[in-house]
């Protein structure tokens, strides 16, 4: 019973930690990921071709002008996937200890300073984690924030895989007064808990979603 407690409590912790890190870090969004992302940017695209920190870039951009793709590997987790050549791909300045990788739309302009992102998590667990027990984990947790509004709740696939995903926007307060909308999904395969999130300010979601629900139809998981 207690083994079954403190399981429990594991997972409820490890799923507010992901909620409240989702919600305070886009508090910081202005100061802490423009600056890294435009660092990032300076990087020319010969040097994406690599194999580091556990992860693989493999470049495909074209000779001519058209936008080419990028293959993002992580052999440890089994994720695969492409994004486009013009946006920005980090594994620093990441807020929590389970997120391994972050997508940057690039900037349009100086009154731009804020990227939409998409970044990757991963949690690990000594037993199985009912999808339907996580889904009812995280609503019940966002829901208590008090923070945001939930657009979307539904079932989908991701990579094949039973998932769910959530669509809800923060409300803006005296602290942050910018709104943003998030694209919260999650997939478990293997005793794994996989979680994707695209974030940008809510005048801007709509941008750049088309691109990200591409990135996630490219997505495998193996």
């Amino acid at each position: 019973m207690l083994l079954l407690d403190y399981y429990i409590m594991k997972l409820i912790f490890e799923g507010l930690l992901i909620i409240c890190t989702s919600i305070w870090t886009i508090a910081l969004f202005q100061i802490e990921i423009a600056p890294q992302t435009l660092l990032a940017e300076e990087q020319p695209l010969s040097n994406m071709n690599k194999t580091s920190y556990g992860y693989q870039l493999e470049s495909n951009v074209t000779n001519d002008n058209t936008i080419g793709e990028i293959t993002y590997k992580d052999p440890q987790h089994g994720i695969s996937m492409t994004f486009p050549s013009n946006w920005t791909f980090s594994t620093s300045g990441l807020p929590e200890y389970n997120q391994i990788a972050a997508f940057y739309a690039p900037l349009q302009n100086l009154s731009d300073p804020i990227p939409a992102r998409l970044t990757i998590a991963v949690m690990s667990y000594e037993k199985e984690v009912p999808l339907k027990d996580f889904t009812n984990m995280t609503l019940s947790s966002l829901n208590q924030t008090g923070q945001i509004t939930i657009r979307n709740s539904d079932p989908v696939t991701i990579a094949g895989q039973p998932a769910h995903q959530l669509v809800f926007s923060t409300l803006p307060n005296m602290g942050n007064p910018i709104s943003f909308e998030i694209l919260h999904s999650w997939t478990i395969i293997d005793k794994k808990v996989y979680v994707f999130q695209y974030s940008a300010e809510s005048v801007k979601f709509n941008t750049h979603l088309p691109t990200v629900k591409h990135i996630l139809e490219s997505l495998s998981i193996e």
